[in-house]
């Protein structure tokens, strides 16, 4: 991995509650391997990521201790139901976040691809940005990376509208990276999205769906 002063920690959420899914998503079989090990590998890949921290529920550390590592750190939100802001809370509060760069991205977006999350450092680094995201024909997707100089704002602030409350606040601070792979909008919430997520063509059809479903003119 690079040692680069720049290189931000990555926070990965996995505290939710997979409501939708009716069972703990995150540990089901992809394949040969669990979901939450196919989004953590696209990471550890990543030649720009010193650290990840993996937000759990509480007591699932003992479930998910298999995938501690050197550079992954495991911590347990204590009150999930506040949010996905609380898991952000407790993955800045961690000692390996303190005075560093970080990425935020859902346990549930398996198949980001490395190269990307090194695009978003890099381009991070040249715009001299608080906040890179990067879109997929126009479909915000998945992970963010944002400035140490704005951590402060995730504890003040989102407490109604999560996230998108410091995203508004920094708008004029956030570069959009346009990247040309579906992957980083395809997140899986039912088993649906679990039958398709090995298939690329059928899951990359879903974000093309999702991608024209927006160009869609709202009815009032």
């Amino acid at each position: 991995m690079s040692t680069l002063k720049s290189d931000p920690v990555a926070i990965i959420l996995a505290a939710g509650s997979s409501e939708r899914m009716g069972d703990d998503k995150l540990m089901q079989m992809l394949g040969k391997k669990r979901m939450i090990e196919h989004t953590l590998r696209a990471y550890r890949k990543a030649e720009r990521v010193q650290d990840i921290i993996l937000v759990v529920g509480p007591g699932k550390t003992s479930t998910i201790e298999p995938l501690r590592t050197p550079t992954v750190h495991i911590v347990e939100n204590p009150d999930p139901d506040r949010g996905m802001i609380s898991s952000i809370r407790t993955g800045l509060e961690c000692g390996w976040a303190q005075e560093r760069n970080f990425l935020i991205g859902p346990g549930d977006v398996p198949f980001v691809p490395p190269e990307i999350i090194d695009q978003l450092a890099k381009e991070f680094v040249t715009r001299q940005c608080k906040i890179v995201l990067p879109t997929y024909q126009g479909l915000g997707g998945h992970p963010g990376l944002y400035s140490q100089e704005i951590r402060q704002d995730f504890f003040l602030r989102g407490d109604q509208k999560g996230a998108r409350e410091i995203l508004f606040r920094h708008k004029q601070d956030t570069v959009r990276l346009h990247v040309h792979d579906p992957d980083v909008c395809f997140d899986i919430d039912t088993p649906e999205d679990m039958e398709m997520a090995l298939d690329p063509g059928a899951r990359w059809a879903r974000v093309d769906e999702e991608v024209e479903a927006k160009k869609k003119p709202r009815l009032r």
